[in-house]
C-alpha cells in the first residue's frame, strides 16, 4: 500500500478515535441489541473475530445522524406551534 493513499479498514480502536468515543461504547455500539435500538446502525464488517470500519461508511454514518437529528428537531418545533 502506498502513504498516499489511505487505509481500506479501520481497526476498533481507529474508528473509536476518529469518533472522539472509547473502545467499550464504540464495541457497544456494535452489538445486537443496541444495533436494534438504533435508528441508523453503525456500519462495521466483521472479519473474523475482528471488527473492522470503513472510514467512508462512518462519515456517512454521521451524516445521516445528523440529517435524522435536524428532522426530529424540525418536527418538534413545527409539533409545538399550535
Amino acid at each position: 500500500m502506498s502513504q498516499n493513499q489511505p487505509k481500506l479498514l479501520l481497526s476498533l480502536s481507529e474508528a473509536a478515535e476518529l469518533l472522539s468515543l472509547d473502545r467499550q461504547q464504540l464495541y457497544q455500539l456494535t452489538r445486537t441489541r443496541s444495533r436494534i435500538r438504533q435508528a441508523i446502525p453503525l456500519p462495521y464488517v466483521r472479519l473474523g473475530k475482528r471488527l473492522a470500519f470503513r472510514r467512508e461508511s462512518l462519515e456517512n454514518w454521521i451524516a445521516q445522524l445528523e440529517s435524522s437529528t435536524a428532522v426530529r428537531l424540525k418536527q418538534s418545533r413545527s409539533a409545538g406551534v399550535r
